[in-house]
């Protein structure tokens, strides 16, 4: 009996990924398209649209593997996962998109869906590219209590800019790659984000800081772990990763924050 297939397509339209979907989708496809879902998040394009439109599905809970892939990254990344299947298709797929828009926008065509894109909920945004050099981790840190200012976050600076330099500092001692941070303050949360060109893991130091380190940065993902609600990491469609954390504004002062213009 041969396996089933399915063929994933990637492409790029309107700042958005367009993620084509052609074949089965099962138990044995739904890993793959999956992590190539979580692989398109990560880039952090302006959505992320999955075409159903020649998707056959087998099982109807197999198309849970979109509202998984929503929930992980919805803690940590404002880029909206958009399905597009037709209401005329007449079949089980029809059936089940309808039940998961309750938790997914699905739209009937691409062309609507691109065009929801340019309606997007209220957050700021703003990105820095950094060569791999110890530099790198002061100008980050000057653009993220920057940015904690214009947008009215200034309780989360202080946590903001030492998290921002241990991920910094990660990328110029084991990368060894340029990197790209990526600042965004949405509903009294601030995802503080570094995308570098190494698959490697981030992992923990068990050595104590040397005087350089202490000095740069360099105290390993503890204390990003001790500052942050949650982080986390996941590859990225380039064979890099992203390593994030999310810094939660207390309920007294989300009052009026992010109400200033987007930073630069």
């Amino acid at each position: 009996m041969s396996r089933p297939h399915l063929a994933i397509a990637i492409a790029s339209q309107s700042g958005a990924t367009i993620v084509g979907l052609t074949g089965i989708l099962d138990v044995a496809t739904a890993p793959r398209l999956r992590d190539a879902l979580l692989k398109c998040l990560a880039d952090q394009p302006a959505a992320v649209i999955a075409d159903l439109t020649l998707l056959e599905l087998r099982k109807a809970y197999t198309l849970t593997v979109f509202t998984v892939v929503a929930r992980r990254t919805a803690e940590w990344s404002g880029v909206p996962l958009i399905l597009v299947a037709r209401p005329d298709h007449g079949s089980r797929l029809d059936l089940h998109t309808k039940a998961i828009a309750r938790f997914l926008p699905v739209y009937p065509d691409l062309v609507t869906a691109v065009a929801s894109i340019r309606r997007p909920p209220t957050r700021r945004i703003t990105r820095l590219r950094l060569a791999a050099t110890p530099h790198s981790a002061l100008a980050a840190r000057r653009v993220v209590v920057a940015a904690c200012e214009v947008w009215n976050c200034i309780e989360l600076a202080e946590d903001a800019a030492a998290v921002v330099s241990e991920l910094v500092a990660n990328v110029v001692l084991h990368a060894g790659t340029d990197a790209v941070l990526r600042l965004e303050f949405r509903r009294g949360l601030l995802t503080v984000a570094v995308t570098d060109g190494s698959a490697l893991q981030p992992a923990w130091s068990a050595a104590p800081p040397t005087g350089d380190e202490v000095r740069s940065g360099g105290f390993g993902l503890r204390i990003i772990e001790s500052l942050s609600t949650t982080w986390g990491w996941a590859p990225t469609s380039d064979g890099g990763k992203i390593v994030w954390a999310v810094l939660r504004l207390s309920a007294g002062a989300q009052h009026g924050a992010g109400r200033a213009g987007p930073l630069g």
